[in-house]
């Protein structure tokens, strides 16, 4: 019977390293598109109709008996989708059409975006 030969020390310590550096490439890449992944995730729509304002919020009726709570900052971005241009926070008016684009931000779910339309009277 042959005997079989271990590989010399010098090059089975090479392999091994060889191993630990592209598994260490591959967990990079995987935590990468992780992040990737969970920051695309977080992004919800928050549909409803005006019903005050505040400071640092906006409340949305979303159902009969559903009040949505919004929060907004100073880097909030306005939208009129009537005539399709920015506006202000001031133009909106109790009874608007709100399409709020909310992300996270600090912790706490934030609106990036707000695109309303005027009820008709």
């Amino acid at each position: 019977m042959e005997r079989r030969r271990n590989l010399r020390p010098e090059w089975s310590i090479t392999i091994i390293r060889k191993r630990i550096a592209s598994f260490g490439v591959f967990l990079l890449l995987a935590l990468v598109c992780d992040g990737r992944a969970s920051a695309q995730a977080k992004v919800k729509l928050v549909y409803g109709n005006l019903h005050r304002v505040h400071a640092g919020f906006l409340e949305l009726k979303a159902g009969e008996k559903q009040i949505v709570l919004v929060k907004v900052d100073v880097s909030t971005i306005y939208w009129n989708g009537k005539t399709d241009k920015a506006a202000a926070k001031k133009d909106l008016i109790p009874g608007d059409e709100i399409i709020a684009e909310m992300a996270e931000k600090e912790g706490a779910m934030t609106a990036k975006k707000i695109r309303f339309l005027h009820r008709d009277s």
